[in-house]
């Protein structure tokens, strides 16, 4: 049976789900499944790559400033775009709450729901968090990325959930692109320096300010060494923390200053350029639901620095990348001085690396999720009585709309 597939997410950016998402579907398609992505785009917007796999864009309109006002609108964006294609498919899978919480109460009763969950959030609206459990406790399959996001979905919602990890396209890094991208361009590197890339932007769970704080010593330590940060496209307002980032980086000495770079996203291409050229990954993020940037330097044969803590010691280890304590300046530091003096040991790692990055691939992912979407569909079972009964006070108008 090849199932007809319909996989949601909230945006045309390249956040860590929409990727997920996008990948996920092209892998499908490949592996003979009819599969349709959904994505939510403002006026103008196009998705973030070209897309291999069909793809249809709902209409999303300008973001209210309030979280709660913004998730509302979005959530009926989705359902009126649902009515407006007239999509039909054997199941409907969503990459994250917000999707999912309008596909629970949009699609027929009968049509299976998955939610795939990438970390558990925390959230101090009890809008937000009501859209999150609606999410999990409403489907009637959960997927999880990593060991560690299983284990939260168990003890926050008492949902099993089945585990698929992440892919990653190795061809995509087999060549660099025909032309240096405009935005590596503006960085005016010099070819003996030394790149540290940094993905995802300035957030509280990557670490970025205490990423900031140690680059500032290693930058110091080691004149050959630049820091670029890229990303930040997403749908939660990090402009406060951005700030200070920003008030940081005013404050240094100009000839550190000049070698610390906050490029914001990027396209595709650009990426895969700044994964190629760069020398070290820096990834000392608090929580994360998988790291997909740190398999994505695996598979560019860039040394990796990453957490000492999972979800990135499900699949790294110290062969293959220096894992340090996210929450020491002085740890972070000294990994990134270290590696920055030792060719002999990035090009190491880089080696391990790659090797290590060919054991996760999408391939592999995709045939995991169609055994578990006919698994699902093969299923007789009523409609998900929670679905149809979770009080529509919490997610149909949010306070204030």
């Amino acid at each position: 049976m090849t199932p007809n597939v319909g996989i949601f997410t909230y945006s045309v950016k390249p956040r860590g789900s929409v990727v997920h998402a996008a990948c996920l579907a092209e892998a499908l398609d490949a592996e003979g499944a009819n599969v349709t992505l959904y994505a939510l785009a403002k006026h103008g917007d196009d998705f973030f790559r070209p897309l291999r796999s069909r793809l249809v864009l709902l209409p999303a309109g300008p973001a209210p400033a309030e979280p709660d006002r913004l998730i509302a609108q979005r959530i009926a964006e989705v359902q009126a775009g649902l009515r407006a294609v007239g999509a039909r498919h054997d199941l409907y899978h969503a990459e994250d709450c917000l999707t999912a919480s309008a596909l629970v109460t949009s699609v027929p009763a009968l049509s299976p729901i998955v939610r795939t969950v990438h970390h558990v959030e925390r959230f101090a609206s009890p809008y937000l968090a009501a859209c999150q459990q609606r999410s999990i406790e409403a489907s009637d399959l959960v997927l999880s990325v990593s060991e560690r996001t299983a284990r939260e979905v168990a003890r926050e919602f008492g949902r099993d959930s089945r585990v698929v990890h992440n892919g990653v396209d190795l061809a995509r890094f087999d060549e660099e692109p025909a032309t240096l991208p405009a935005a590596a361009a503006k960085l005016g590197l010099a070819d003996h320096d030394l790149l540290v890339l940094s993905v995802g932007g300035v957030e509280e769970r990557k670490n970025t300010l205490r990423a900031l704080e140690a680059m500032s010593g290693a930058l110091i330590g080691n004149a050959r060494l630049h820091w670029v940060v890229v990303g930040g496209a997403s749908i939660w307002d990090h402009s406060e923390l951005e700030k200070r980032f920003d008030a940081r980086v005013a404050a240094l000495p100009e000839s550190v200053r000049r070698r610390v770079t906050r490029l914001g996203a990027v396209d595709e291409a650009t990426l895969t350029w700044l994964y190629q050229r760069s020398d070290v990954l820096l990834c000392p993020s608090l929580h994360e639901g998988w790291g997909l940037c740190a398999l994505e330097a695996l598979a560019a044969g860039t040394a990796v620095i990453a957490s000492a803590r999972e979800p990135f010691t499900e699949f790294l280890d110290r062969g293959v990348a220096c894992l340090v304590d996210p929450e020491s300046t002085v740890d972070i530091q000294g990994a990134v001085l270290a590696l920055g003096a030792d060719a002999g040991r990035r090009a190491e790692l880089a080696a391990k690396g790659r090797e290590r990055a060919r054991r996760f691939t999408w391939r592999r992912a995709a045939v995991a999720h169609l055994d578990a979407y006919r698994s699902l569909l093969a299923e007789v079972r009523p409609p998900n009585a929670f679905a149809r009964t979770f009080p529509e006070s919490l997610l149909s108008v949010a306070p204030g709309v």
